[in-house]
């Protein structure tokens, strides 16, 4: 919150209109500024205006009704106090005024008007009274008891502060600003130090327990991981050629079956040449006559792929042979491999994490 200009009328020994306009170059220049002058010249005032702008009441003061108004200067009929601030939220003017019956000093006291108003667009955000201080509260995030707390200090509390013990100190502050909040942190903080600490001395006492490597044995566990990852490159390269390996398998597999396939065939072929035997010799006379040409050439056909299923049938009993011979030594090698594999990448990861704790 950032307030950027105070105008009051008749407040307290401040008779007339006055305005302090924050965003004069005198102030923008100097960041600091002090509050000065006698006792009972208005220093309080000004605050006393800021927060009946605000709030609708003071410090010294409880709220101001129709039937008391200690703040109103003695012997004039109308007072104001208006305020223009800015939060995150926007830019506001807030106005509180009160005045006497026709504005002389002897009328009787009117109800007081307090308003919220949006210093961008001039539309009036709320004007009942009770719901002002509320509406204020929302957009600077502080009610009236923090808003005094955390912008003004008590003079009394201020003076019994600055003349305190070093001890009483922290007591008072709080009293004047709420900041019990800070106490708490403070014990929540010293908690945490307390357990980041205690967490510290295990880690610490964790790490004695570790022995570090000697720059020998270090050298002998480096040479020995690298044995390993050289191990282990061909290992790979063994079990790529068992795996092409394993692919012929399985093409002979195939073959196997086609193979049966055909014998399979064979026979068919066999018995229909026998069930056709007697139309063979039935037509034997006939078979220069054309019209058993077809019958002829479907029974060379099948002369022929019998003759040639036979020939492949003998290979391939003699490549399964072959093929099953090979594939009980690569079953073998592959399980030899595989173990091997296993074991040397357990080393490696043995070496590799012994390396990291040694480099830690």
């Amino acid at each position: 919150m950032k307030i950027l200009n105070i105008r009051f009328q008749n407040l307290n020994s401040l008779q007339g209109t006055w305005n302090i306009d924050f965003r004069d170059p005198s102030y923008a220049e100097n960041s600091l500024f002090a509050i000065t002058g006698p006792t009972g010249a208005g220093k309080s005032t000004l605050l006393d205006a800021i927060c009946l702008a605000l709030y609708g009441q003071t410090p010294r003061l409880a709220k101001i009704t129709k039937s008391s108004n200690e703040i109103m200067s003695r012997h004039t009929g109308v007072c104001f106090a208006e305020v223009e601030f800015t939060t995150i939220k926007g830019s506001y003017r807030c106005h509180w005024s009160q005045h006497r019956s026709r504005q002389k000093a002897n009328g009787e006291l009117q109800q007081p008007k307090h308003e919220i108003v949006d210093a961008a667009s001039n539309d009036i955000l709320e004007s009942r009274m009770r719901n002002v201080a509320n509406r204020v509260e929302e957009v600077t995030g502080m009610d009236f008891d923090r808003f005094t707390r955390s912008t003004l200090l008590a003079q009394g509390g201020f003076a019994a502060f600055l003349q305190a013990s070093a001890d009483k100190r922290a007591p008072i502050l709080e009293q004047i600003t709420g900041t019990e909040i800070y106490s708490r942190l403070s014990i929540k903080i010293h908690e945490l130090r307390s357990a980041e600490q205690k967490n510290l001395a295990d880690l610490e006492q964790n790490l004695s327990h570790i022995s570090l490597l000697s720059s020998e044995e270090e050298k002998e566990l480096q040479k020995t991981i690298a044995e390993r990852n050289r191990e282990t490159g061909q290992l790979k390269t063994l079990i790529a050629d068992l795996r092409k390996q394993k692919t012929w398998i399985d093409t002979v597999t195939r073959l196997t079956i086609e193979k049966n396939s055909y014998k399979q065939k064979l026979l068919e072929l066999a018995e229909t040449r026998e069930q056709h035997s007697e139309e063979l010799d039935r037509l034997q006379p006939a078979l220069a006559a054309k019209e058993i040409e077809p019958i002829l050439l479907k029974y060379e056909n099948l002369c022929q792929q019998q003759d040639k299923c036979t020939l492949e049938l003998e290979a391939l009993k003699n490549e399964q042979k072959t093929i099953e011979t090979q594939k009980k030594g690569l079953q073998t090698k592959t399980a030899d491999a595989t173990t091997a594999v296993k074991k040397a990448e357990a080393e490696r990861e043995t070496g590799l994490a012994l390396i990291a704790r040694v480099q830690e």
